[in-house]
């Protein structure tokens, strides 16, 4: 049987920051695309999907989809040209209501906030987090991170965003604008889009963390962010991926609105690889890290997906 597996990106850049272990710098994607060429079939996640033929003559290699989340801007500058040099298809999922936004993705905007900083003293019971942090040290402001980023993704975007306010204010700045991780402006997923290389699918209109939520509410923000997408695109959005996407961030009104909304797929990033007997409304994903081609290469082995 052919082992078939989804793997999961976010940006191609080289971001020595970079907190959330989100970047892959353009040269080790490269070498990981060869690696990927070298051992496997590379196919969309239409292919990848698609129920096999119960008898096969002949015993195919194995299948690896290529996933992008988000819809950061590197994945046009610095992605985009290595997939068209490795003929590699991939699928994009956007959080619609985020293209164009000067501001970018909360969680840059507070990583910029806090990172590097030694003395962090934060009272933030005002801002509706019952949170206290006084924390002195190198590590102050990668700790005070982990804590508030747990902390904010439970909640919806406005109160988010006022708690960075707080968050800033107490430190004597203000809510940046992080340059370096900025989001795809419409006119740019429009040219990504352009390329046959690329299938777009929905990821939200604001990257919510869904669990909990109403299941109309979940509904509502994965139907608005397809058909933003699909206007914008001129053509059908068959595919999902839930915000966050573990265990933690989606419950079963989750699926039950991805299936209400008729997407094909829908992916998870819970680890592991996909059967024939796979819930296409829970796919598993593999995240890839800056690995260099040996060390990917070895991943795969790890995960049996060669």
């Amino acid at each position: 049987m052919t082992r078939r597996t989804i793997l999961l990106y976010h940006r191609v850049a080289r971001d020595p920051g970079d907190p959330y272990g989100l970047c892959v710098d353009p040269d080790r994607f490269c070498a990981q695309l060869g690696v990927l060429r070298d051992l496997v079939d590379i196919v969309p996640l239409d292919d990848l999907v698609a129920r096999p033929a119960r008898h096969g003559t002949s015993r195919r290699r194995s299948q690896v989809a290529l996933t992008f989340d988000d819809g950061y801007a590197d994945n046009l500058i610095e992605a985009l040209p290595a997939l068209e040099r490795h003929d590699t298809p991939i699928t994009l999922f956007v959080a619609s209501g985020l293209l164009g936004d000067p501001r970018g993705f909360w969680w840059d905007r507070l990583a910029t906030l806090l990172v590097g900083r030694q003395h962090v003293d934060l009272d933030l019971r005002r801002a509706g987090v019952s949170l206290r942090i006084s924390l002195h040290g190198p590590r102050a402001g990668s700790d005070a991170l982990v804590a508030l980023h747990s902390r904010l993704r439970l909640l919806d975007v406005a109160a988010i965003d006022t708690v960075l306010e707080h968050v800033a204010r107490q430190l004597r700045a203000e809510v940046p604008r992080p340059h370096h991780a900025r989001v795809l402006w419409p006119e740019e997923l429009e040219k990504m889009a352009s390329s046959p290389l690329v299938t777009v699918g929905a990821h939200t209109v604001d990257h919510r963390l869904l669990a909990g939520l109403p299941r109309e509410d979940q509904e509502r923000t994965m139907r608005s962010s397809a058909r933003v997408l699909e206007e914008l695109l001129d053509r059908g959005v068959r595919h999902f991926a839930y915000p966050y996407g573990d265990p933690a961030a989606v419950d079963d009104d989750s699926f039950e609105a991805a299936r209400r909304c008729g997407f094909a797929t829908a992916c998870t990033t819970s680890a592991g690889r996909m059967t024939a007997l796979s819930d296409r409304l829970r796919l598993p994903r593999r995240m890839v890290r800056d690995w260099d081609a040996d060390t990917f290469r070895s991943h795969l082995l790890a995960w049996r997906s060669i």
